[in-house]
């Protein structure tokens, strides 16, 4: 456990990039003008890339050295497409480069930007799958997230939305610091190595029907977050399926178990028949 809040409290020290888009004059149309053309697509963007409209990937993009794709505006979806961005702890042959990983890079980074939207495709090989520093209102939908160290990675955030998604074989599948509404909703999480989902100063999330296997702690909540709602979870297979607070009785953070079924509880009493 140690290891896993040392992880998550080094990913806080991740400088973001904070760069804001160009704000457009309204401008008023004559009948003798012409509306300009749309803004295009920005397809297939380079590794290391600042995107400020949207992007849809027309092949996989490998970054050997560099982030994937970072999110420079409001309101931006991403859309994968089917395709993979693969990182530098993915060699170029697709085997993942033997433990302990080590690279700094990111695959998506959303760094204080709102609305943003990343969908349909798999980001593997990071240090962080997707990092969300300070941004409001991001969408994770029908994303493969594998091999990274943290595949979801939110700090300073508001609520974000993790829906129809597989998150396997990272060293922590999702990790919530200081972050508040989170919802984290019909995802397959497996494999993780210390953890599937951990809360840690982040309060008011919302996790329900996922199936969560096969990690050290299958769903972990530290002292500091509170009001968290946790419902009707899979959670089987792991060292421990439901770890609130090491132990901590449930009402002294005000947080909610309810029909989870699990086998194992820390405190007893969370599971379904415990």
């Amino acid at each position: 456990m140690a290891y896993m809040l040392a992880a998550i409290v080094a990913f806080s020290a991740i400088a973001g990039i904070t760069m804001q888009p160009i704000p457009l004059s309204a401008q008023q149309v004559t009948p003798q003008q012409t509306l300009p053309d749309p803004v295009p697509l920005a397809t297939s963007p380079s590794c290391g890339q600042v995107v400020t409209t949207n992007v849809v990937l027309t092949a996989n993009l490998v970054c050997e050295e560099t982030d994937g794709i970072i999110v420079g505006a409001e309101n931006v979806d991403i859309d994968l497409n089917g395709h993979t961005i693969t990182g530098p702890d993915v060699t170029p042959d697709g085997a993942t480069v033997p433990t302990p990983k080590d690279s700094s890079k990111v695959g998506v980074m959303v760094p204080n930007h709102n609305g943003v939207t990343i969908r349909d495709g798999t980001i593997e090989g990071f240090q962080a799958g997707i990092l969300c520093t300070g941004c409001q209102g991001l969408t994770i939908t029908g994303v493969t997230l594998k091999d990274n160290q943290i595949g979801q990675f939110s700090t300073g955030a508001t609520t974000i939305s993790t829906r129809l998604s597989t998150i396997v074989g990272n060293a922590i599948g999702i990790a919530g610091h200081s972050t508040q509404l989170s919802e984290i909703v019909n995802n397959i999480i497996f494999d993780n190595d210390l953890a599937g989902i951990t809360l840690v100063n982040s309060d008011d999330a919302k996790i329900s029907l996922n199936s969560i296997t096969e990690s050290n702690n299958g769903l972990y909540v530290d002292n500091q977050s509170n009001d968290n709602f946790l419902f009707w979870n899979n959670v089987k297979l792991n060292t421990i399926d439901i770890n609130n607070a090491n132990g901590l009785p449930v009402n002294t953070n005000n947080n909610q178990f309810d029909q989870n079924n699990c086998d194992t509880s820390n405190p007893s009493g969370i599971c379904i028949g415990q």
